[in-house]
This record gives structure tokens, sequence and C-alpha cells, in this order.
């Protein structure tokens, strides 16, 4: 038949039964998805139809199994859309009763079975008072083949013979709807007063439930049981009791737990079994008792389990059941952890001995080793409560036991280092990155497990991966010699708050390990090589105890950073060390500067040219004297300068000129990785020469800072005399000043450009001695009032840091004259501005800038022209008015600011007093617009800053609150004059 026409003409009223089935077929049919889509519809319609009862009834008689599943489904329907009288409800129970038999006895599939199941827990989570003893009124109706009156069963009598009497498939059946019934349960919610007496008739139905599972679980399959399902079942009433405490559900499922442990070593039986033992241990553990405990030991240490463990340890592949028994040996220890930490208890520790041993199974951790990761995890875990409960007793004078688990600890140790090391080259390259991050990640949580470790052991530890790596150095077991090096570093934090450990490193930096490592990677691989040279950076406070061992770390570093794989890691080493160790670098600061030479004449990554001129000038900010300190600097800066000299020829060049893939400048402007292979116009090498020669400046300004204790405070009101700056340093700060304005005015459209200028002159703001970088203020205000091409709003922020800089110290008597000229400036580029959403980012930062003057010389701000003060005002309630959340932000501040604004000069006072007065019913009107609507609801907190102050500091604040709330431009019309009443009373009081 033509399906789609005949769907378009079916009435579901008049829609007969074979028509219904017909569908049923079709819609297991591979018709098109809009065909199965309208059969869907139909059916659905038919099921909530008056006639959806007769519909299940009859499609449940039908002889496809198919048809059967869509009956049972029609009925599980209607239980859950329509409520019945108990008396049809019954009705209802007895027909799925019968129609559970005859499917039992007809040979119908499995999942019709299943599906029956299912529609009676419907029914008794419905109609649980019209069969509350369901368990044993089901039983009783398969056992005598038919749906007995419910009121006729026995429920004093024993229940036992009944259960034994049952046939197989029979028992099937009652072990799916018992493990379906406590599913559903577990979903309903347990506190709710409508659902108490549904779960009381479960538990009334538990001792039904453990007397059928006390025949079901057991480890022979017997005629009429089947170990597998009811293991399932309990599980499902486990998981329903967890969430319903109650003693006697408690004591009944106890008595079962004996028999699944017995089900552990059959092989058919292992996987629910072990799943169900390990959800208790895992979720439940207070419900084992001392005996169940026992029992599992006895697994533990019997051929069987012994057997387990060898394989799933000596396995080149564990399976997942073998895995699965590392899980399950895992939640044992953590349900006994107490145990598990008193040395004294013999089995325990067997027990921990034995879990330490899951580290060394065979495989790469996250790879093809799946116990690894969740073994040392417990054995981490292990050692912080260990930890714990060490310090508890500390303080308690408290202590179970006073023999700690110390070996084993050290067993974890060995065998996890062991476990990260690297494998053979041609191994991990057929790794996919996955596993590849899986392995890194273990490796991660191995260096976590021995920080931890450190705390219990202390510099043993430490002196443990010494002799490793000096035991692998002479066997050249690179892969041995690198876990060693990488555990070692990892312990770095833990001892570098002393010299306690000093002898032990000494035994590392003072062997041939440096002399080895400068042969490169033809001797000593790269990871190896890269780790080795970490440990260098990762020591540093040791470097700067033994100055013996500096040249050799250095000269190896260096010779490193010619290398494309060590670059920058050794160039990060180079700066650490140089920065930690700069007073006693001096003496050598023309080695250095030789060394830096001698790189910029061969291919140089850019980021670890960046870091060793930041170490280079480190060094210098460390030299005495100021003329050998300036000659020092020169040196550097001429270098540097070399890549400005070149980037502004090439900027000059002809449009259209390019740069051949083996020009220098080409070379000299890209890393390898980015190096294009054809032509480049000349104006683009230029922009990355700029960019190289600025980033290496920065870095040089954040080189010279001084080393402090704790960054300088610039919001400090205070602060020492600045001692005046030497003819020589006058001199580099304009060779520097006259650099930057040359970039600026060539490239300063870029943004990476204005973005690395800004932060050369912030480099200089928080130094409180003379410097290269800490330029005259008069210097600094001329360079940024210039012009801009771009980000402009960046230089704005950055003048608001510089202001800042000024309040301290002698600076202050330069505050005056530049804010003369800063202010003026700011002003101007907001009133360029058509609309503040035209650049809200300067908007932002030119309302932040005069916010800072504000507070800090309010008779200066106050002191400008009226007309740029109303400008700034309005343009404060532009942007509080406004719907850019960051200026609208920066202008709650502002005002915030304003409002509770106080000063010592009272011609300043009375400017503000004044301000305030004029000014006030507009805030209120623009704070009462944001508040009933305008602004966003994660805005009124800061919206409500200003609101307060107005509230607190001036008295006319309700006046003008109640004026706004009467004003028809209010935004909404939701809220009456009574709650306006009471918000404006709340906000007053």
């Amino acid at each position: 038949m033509e399906t789609n026409a005949a769907m378009e003409e079916i009435s579901i009223p008049t829609i007969t039964l074979p028509e219904a089935e017909n569908l049923v077929h079709e819609l297991y049919k591979p018709n098109p998805p809009h065909t199965i889509s309208r059969i869907q519809e139909i059916l659905q319609n038919l099921q909530k139809s008056p006639g959806g009862w007769q519909l299940a009834d009859g499609l449940l008689s039908r002889p496809n199994d198919n048809v059967k599943f869509f009956g049972a489904l029609t009925f599980t329907v209607k239980l859950n859309t329509e409520s019945l009288s108990d008396e049809d409800a019954v009705s209802v129970l007895n027909k799925l009763i019968s129609f559970l038999i005859t499917s039992l006895r007809d040979g119908t599939a499995g999942f019709v079975v299943k599906k029956i199941c299912s529609t009676l827990v419907t029914y008794f989570v419905h109609y649980s008072h019209t069969w509350s003893r369901c368990i044993r009124h089901l039983s009783y109706s398969l056992d005598k083949r038919t749906s007995v009156p419910v009121d006729g069963i026995d429920n004093t009598s024993p229940f036992d013979g009944v259960v034994q009497s049952l046939e197989t498939k029979n028992f099937y059946a009652i072990t799916w709807f018992a493990r379906f019934l406590a599913n559903e349960a577990e979903k309903i919610d347990t506190k709710s007063t409508k659902y108490l007496p549904l779960h009381q008739r479960l538990l009334d139905n538990a001792g039904d439930v453990a007397t059928f599972l006390v025949h079901g679980i057991k480890p022979v399959s017997e005629q009429n049981t089947h170990p597998e399902d009811s293991i399932g079942c309990l599980l499902a009433w486990l998981q329903y009791g967890q969430r319903l405490p109650n003693q006697t559900l408690v004591q009944q499922l106890r008595t079962l737990i004996h028999p699944v442990i017995n089900c552990l070593p059959h092989e058919e039986l292992y996987e629910v079994a072990v799943d169900l033992l390990t959800f208790i241990l895992e979720d439940w553990h207070p419900f084992l008792l001392s005996d169940h405990i026992e029992s599992l030991y006895s697994v533990f240490e019997s051929e069987w389990g012994r057997n387990k463990y060898r394989l799933l340890v000596e396995n080149d592949d564990a399976d997942d059941d073998e895995a699965q028994f590392g899980v399950f040996m895992l939640a044992f220890a953590n349900a006994q952890v107490v145990e598990m930490m008193d040395g004294s208890n013999e089995r325990a520790q067997l027990f921990l001995t034995n879990l330490a041993g899951l580290l060394t199974a065979k495989g790469f951790p996250g790879v093809d080793n799946r116990i690894f990761v969740p073994a040392l995890e417990y054995m981490g875990s292990f050692v912080e409560n260990l930890l714990d409960t060490l310090y508890e007793a500390e303080s308690t004078h408290k202590l179970q036991w006073d023999k700690p688990p110390v070996w084993q600890i050290m067993q974890a140790v060995s065998e996890s280092w062991r476990k990260i090391q690297y494998p053979p080259i041609a191994i991990y390259n057929a790794w996919d990155s996955t596993e590849r991050v899986a392995f890194s990640d273990a490796r991660k949580d191995v260096a976590d497990f021995m920080q931890s470790v450190y705390t219990i052991i202390g510099k043993q530890l430490v002196s443990m991966f010494v002799e490793h790596l000096l035991e692998a150095l002479p066997r050249s077991a690179w892969a041995e010699l690198e876990a060693a090096a990488f555990c070692l570093g990892a312990l770095s934090d833990c001892v570098s708050d002393g010299t306690s450990c000093d002898d032990i490193l000494t035994k590392v930096f003072g062997s041939p390990l440096f002399e080895l490592l400068r042969q490169g990677q033809n001797v000593v691989p790269v990871r190896a090589r890269q780790t080795c040279l970490s440990l260098i950076e990762r020591y540093s406070d040791y470097f700067g105890n033994h100055s013996e061992f500096l040249p050799a770390a250095l000269n190896l570093l260096f010779s490193a950073v010619g290398d494309k794989y060590l670059a920058v890691p050794s160039s990060k080493s180079i700066y650490t060390l140089c920065s930690s160790c700069r007073v006693l670098l001096t003496p050598e600061v023309d080695a250095f500067l030789a060394q830096y030479g001698t790189l910029r004449d061969h291919e140089l990554d850019s980021l670890a040219e960046e870091r060793v001129v930041g170490a280079i000038a480190s060094i210098i900010q460390a030299m005495p004297g100021d003329a050998r300190q300036a000659s020092a600097f020169q040196r550097l800066l001429t270098m540097i300068g070399m890549d400005v000299n070149v980037s502004l020829q090439l900027s000059a060049c002809p449009e259209g000129s390019v740069i051949s893939p083996d020009n220098p400048s080409l070379v000299r402007a890209y890393d390898l990785a980015q190096r294009p292979v054809e032509e480049v116009p000349a104006s683009e090498v230029s922009l990355q020469l700029a960019i190289r020669a600025l980033r290496c400046l920065s870095n040089v300004a954040k080189g010279l800072q001084s080393p402090t204790e704790a960054p300088v405070d610039l919001e400090a009101s205070d602060g020492g005399v600045q001692a005046p700056a030497s003819t020589d340093l006058n001199q580099i700060q304009v060779d520097i000043m006259n650099l930057l304005v040359r970039l600026k005015e060539t490239f300063s459209s870029n943004s990476e450009i204005v973005d690395v200028i800004c932060g050369i002159l912030r480099a200089g703001f928080s130094e409180s001695e003379p410097g290269p970088f800490v330029f005259p203020p008069q210097m600094v205000t001329e360079f940024m009032t210039s012009r801009w091409h771009h980000r402009v709003a960046t230089v704005v922020n950055t003048a608001s840091i510089f202001v800042t800089s000024l309040s301290s110290g002698n600076q202050k008597k330069y505050v005056g004259e530049v804010l003369g000229q800063l202010l003026p400036w700011v002003f101007g580029l907001l009133h360029q501005l058509s609309e503040p959403d035209q650049d809200p980012e300067l908007s932002q930062y030119g309302l932040e800038f005069a916010q800072r003057v504000m507070i800090r010389r309010p008779e200066i701000l106050m002191s400008q022209p009226s007309n740029m003060l109303e400008f700034l005002f309005m343009f404060a309630f532009k942007l509080l008015n406004g719907n850019e959340p960051l200026p609208k932000q920066a202008a709650a501040d502002f005002w915030t600011t304003f409002i509770s604004l106080a000063t010592d000069d009272q011609n300043t006072q009375n400017i503000i007093n004044n301000a305030i007065t004029y000014l006030g019913p507009k805030l209120a009107e623009s704070l009462i617009q944001n508040i009933g609507g305008k602004a966003a609801r994660s805005e009124l907190d800061k919206l409500s800053d200003p609101l307060k102050k107005l509230v607190v500091q001036h008295v006319q604040a309700r006046q003008w609150l109640e004026a706004a709330l009467q004003d028809p431009a209010f935004p909404s019309d939701k809220v009456s004059a009574e709650d306006k009443e009471l918000f404006l009373k709340k906000v007053i009081t």
C-alpha cells in the first residue's frame, strides 16, 4: 500500500486494531524520516486517546514482539497520564500479570518481558496501595500461572518455599521486576510527604527481595537462579538503600554481601560482583561490617586473588577485568585508609605494599597502562591523609600508632619515577596527541606526589634522586637520568627556603654532568638536556650560595641558546639565574655582552633573545659605579639599536620594495618556525624588526628594575628623595627616548608597537632610584602628548599610572607642570569623540585619568577652565547613561569619588560643594534611570556605590531621588508609586 496516502486517511477515533498494528510494523521498517515522524505522531495520539486502553490490550495480545512491546509501552503511557479507580487499577494489574505469564510461556522475546515488568513497576509507583506486597503477589501468580487475587495471598507464611519452586524463566522475571522497582524508586524524592507511603511499601517488600536474592546469588547457577541478574538487582537495591537510610533495610541487604564475595572467583560472575563491591567501598563503605572486611582480605590473599594481581601487574596489556581488579583494590584500601596508616598492622601493610606494586604494572601511564594513574592518585591521597593525621596528633598528643608506613611510601616513590621514563623515540612518535598528553599529565602527577612525600621523608628524597641521576650518568642511561632530573626538579620548591640540601646538590652540580651536556644532542638526547638544564633555573638559589659553579652553569646555558630545541628553556634559565645572582656576576658583564654579540651573529629565537638581554640588564643594574654601569648599558643599547637602524632604513624603501628570504634582515626579523620562504614586503620586515627591538628594550627595562622583596607601591603618598642623574645617564635617557620617538613616528599605527612602548615607559615609573628608563617627567610628558596614530587609549592609561608615580618623593614638585599639559591633552582627546561609544576604551581610560587627578590633586583638577570642567562632568554622565559596561563602571567610580571628595583647600572645597549642588539632581536622575531598568543586573552593585555616597554625604539627596523617581521618563511602568516610596525609604534609612 502507499504508506503516506494511507496515513493521511487515518482517523484517530475510528482506527481499527489491525490498522494500528500495521502502523507499528511500518515504524520498524526503513521508511523515510518524515514518514517515521508521522507514524510516531499518530501512534502517540492513539496512546493518549480514550481508546488507548483497548489499544494496549489488543496489541499485547498480538504475536509479533515489536507490536507486543508497543502494547506494553501504551499501558505505561496510560498509567502515567490517567487516573483510575482502585477497581479499574486492579483490573489493569491482573491484565498485565496475565500478559507476563503468557509471554513467559509462549517464547516472547526477553525485551518484551522486561518491558512488561517495567510497566508493572509504573503501576506500583501510582497504585502501590492496591498492590502493597508486590514481590510476593507476583511470585505467587507466576508460580500458579494465573493472576491470583491480591488479597488472596498469605503475607505471614515463609516465602522461601515459593521462591524455590519458581521455574527459571519466572525467576528471571521477578529479578527484573525487583531491579526495575529499585531503579525507579531511587529517582523518587525520599523526603516528600507525598511519597512517604510509597517508600514504606517498598521497605515492606525488601525482606521478600532479600529472600529472593539469597537463592539467586550463588556461585554455581542452579536450575531456577541467574546469579548475574540477581547481583545486578542487589546493586539497584543498594543504591536505593543508600538514598533512604533504613536500619532494617540495611540489615536485610547486608546478609547478601557474603554470597556476592563468594561469586568473585567465578569468571562469569566476576564483573558484576566486583562492580557491586567497588560501589559499596567507594560510595558507602560504612555499610560493610568487620566480617565483610575480613572476607575481602581473604579473597585478596587467596590463590585466585594473587593470580589476579599477578596478571594485572605482569601482563603487557592488561584487559578491562584485570584493570577493574586494581580499581577494586584501591577502593578497598580507600575504605580502610585508617588501618593502612598503621605501620604495626601487618595485614594492612602487606596490602599497602601490593598497592604500591600496582605502580609497576606493564605499559606506559595514560597510554597502555590504565592502573598507574589511579594507583598514584591513591598513594598521593594516602600521604596527604597521613600528614593530616600526624599534624593532628602533634597538636593533640594522641596517635593510635607510632609507626607510619614509610617503607611503602618510598616503594611507591621508587616505582613511580621508573614508570615516567620516556620510551624510545620510535615508540613515543607512534603515540597520538591524546596519549602524549596523558603521559605528560602522569608525569605531573608524579611531581605532585614527590612534593607531598618530601613533607614526610625530607632531604632523603632529594638524595635518592641525586643518586639515581649519578648512577645513570656513567651508563649513559638517558631515560633514567632524565626521569631522575625531572623528579629532582619537582622538589626544588620544597628545598628553596634553606641550604640543608646544598651538600647533596653539589654532588650533581659538581659532577661531569654539565660538561657532558655541552657536547650536544649527538651525545645527550634533547629531552634529557632540556630537563637537566631546567635544574639550573629551579635551583638558582643554590648557585647564589655556591658561586664556584656559576660559570659552568652559565657556559652550558649559553651554549644551548643557539639550539632551536633548547633556546627557549635555556634562555629562561639564564634570565632566572642572572637575576637571582646579579651581584656575583657583575665582574663578568663584559663576557656576557660579548656572548650576546656572538649570539646575534647566529639565528637566535626572539623570545630567547629577550630573556638574554633582560638577564644582562639585571647584572648591569647591580654594577657599582655609575660610569661602568653606563658604559655597559650603552654597549647593550648599541646592539639593540642596530635592529632599529635597519628597521628604519627598510621603512624608507620605496613602496613595493621586497626582501628575499635569504636576506640577513629577514632572517633576523622572523623566527625559524614563522620565517617566510618567499619574498616579503620591506615594510613588513621593517615592522617585525622594530617589534623585536622594542621587546628586547622592554625586557632590558624590566631587568634594570631594582630587585625588591615587594613591588613599589605607586599609590603611596610619600617616598624617599631621588638622587640626581649623572651626565652619562642623562645622555643614555636622551638616546633611548630618541629611539622611541623615531619608532613611534614610523610605526605607531601598529597596536603591538604602541603597547610595547607604553610598557617600556611604565617600567621606569615604579623605580625610586635614577636609571636609564627613569626619564625626567617633562620628557615623558612631551613624548606622551605628541601625535599617535593608533591605540591612544593605551597611552592615556599609561599617563594615569605616570601621574600616580609622581605622587611620591621629590617627584611631587613636577605634578603641577605635568598635569598642566596632560589634562588639556586628555580632555582634547575626549572632546574629539563624536560620542563616547566611538572609542569605549579611550572614554574609560580618559575618565579614569581624571579620577586619579581628582584623588591626588583635586585643587589642580577643579582649577581648570569652567568649560573644560563642564565638559568632563557631562562626559561622565554620558558614560554612566551609556551601554558599554566598562566605561559605565568607570563613571560609577568617578561619581563615587567626586561625591565624597574633600580637601584642606577651602577655595577648592567650595568649588566642589557648588558643583555637587548643581550636579546632584542630574546624578540622582541618572542613577534612578539605571537602577529603574536601563542598567544590566550585573551592573547594579557598582551603581549602588555612588547612590550610597550621595545619600550619606548630602542632605538634599532625598529630594533629588524623589524627583527622579517621579519623573515621567522613569524607564518602567510596572513600578507603582508605593513601590517607589518604599524603595526611597529603604535607601535613605
